[in-house]
């Protein structure tokens, strides 16, 4: 299992050209970036720690880089693709979701086997502080966070995802499953 990006949707290559397309030209006509919305806040560094996992082996500890925006009280976590947004509470916390569906392997008429397609669900918990260490609501003020990462991966109805264990050569002891992490961001360098 293979847990090194953060993915936003799942797309055909076909749907994800026109998708591009329509962004760019979105982007375009009101001069807004819809990969980096809002104001940057910066590149944060985050650990993450893992704390369960049902679904084999799993990286642990995880390490990679953020981009982190703001507009108002939306955060956008910006890593390799569309942003995925959540709004800050009065409590500092935000919550991030996000799914994509992936063919794992086609349905193959020869043997009668049904094609394989797994969802995979990501939410992401976090409470965002400032530089006292404080919480705070405020996402220009954040230079550090701190929360939870939960990963689900599920075969999706009438998938056939057999293969894909471990018992038959795959990467996941059971499905569906669960990966779950710690996770802290601290302010690692200013936007560019």
């Amino acid at each position: 299992m293979s847990s090194t990006r953060w993915i936003v949707s799942s797309r055909s290559p076909r749907r994800l050209g026109a998708g591009l397309f329509v962004l760019s030209l979105v982007a375009a006509c009101s001069g807004k970036d819809p990969y980096s919305p809002g104001t940057k806040l910066g590149t944060f560094h985050v650990t993450a720690a893992l704390t369960h996992t049902s679904c084999g082996a799993t990286p642990n500890p995880w390490e990679f880089d953020v981009r982190l925006n703001h507009d108002g009280s939306t955060l956008y976590w910006i890593q390799g693709g569309a942003p995925i947004e959540g709004r800050v509470d009065g409590a500092a916390r935000a919550q991030l979701e996000a799914e994509i569906v992936e063919e794992v392997r086609a349905a193959d008429a020869r043997t009668k086997r049904d094609a394989c397609a797994i969802a995979r669900t990501d939410v992401l918990a976090l409470t965002l502080r400032g530089a006292d260490a404080q919480p705070t609501s405020d996402p220009s003020l954040a230079t550090s966070f701190g929360g939870g990462l939960v990963f689900t991966f599920a075969p999706t109805s009438g998938s056939d995802c057999s293969d894909q264990l471990t018992t038959a050569g795959g990467d996941f002891e059971t499905l569906p499953c669960e990966v779950h992490y710690d996770v802290s961001g601290t302010f690692k360098s200013a936007p560019r």
